[in-house]
């Protein structure tokens, strides 16, 4: 994971301050967007890890190893940082429609072929596969809509 997650997560950081280059924000406000990026990524990690965990063994009634988890997770997250900064790069130099915005749903394609390597029953794969999706996606966007609420003078 420390060689690609964590410098990935720093590119997606740096990516986004750049924003204070291209767009007419102040460098305060940069450094907060950068910092929330970060942070959304590298608390979501830790947070999928232990949900993925819970999920996997409550539910699909499977157990893993934790560095299977680990390298499930850092993966698909490393995919949505890369749909974030290709987001964020094709903003900052085109007027680019708003349905970039659901590029991260093809985690989705991702999830569903993952369900060989994490050894998921096949009744329940759609449940995995929709389950998931939605953490993946929801969990990073709720730390991130945290991080602003607890930010003064972020939107």
């Amino acid at each position: 994971m420390n060689q690609f997650l964590y410098p990935l997560m720093g590119i997606t950081a740096v990516v986004c301050f750049l924003g204070y280059f291209f767009n007419d924000i102040s460098l305060s406000r940069a450094l907060q967007e950068a910092i929330i990026e970060f942070v959304k990524f590298f608390g979501g990690f830790y947070a999928l890890v232990y949900v993925t965990k819970v999920f996997s063994t409550q539910v699909l009634e499977v157990v893993q190893p934790e560095s299977r988890i680990k390298r499930f997770v850092g993966y698909n997250l490393g995919l949505y940082m890369l749909f974030d900064i290709v987001i964020l790069i094709a903003r900052y130099f085109y007027s680019v429609p708003g349905i970039v915005d659901f590029l991260p749903l093809l985690l989705a394609y991702v999830i569903w072929n993952s369900q060989k390597y994490m050894e998921v029953p096949d009744q329940k794969s759609i449940l995995y596969v929709v389950t998931m999706t939605v953490l993946f996606l929801a969990i990073p966007m709720a730390i991130q809509k945290l991080l602003y609420f607890l930010m003064p003078g972020v939107i």
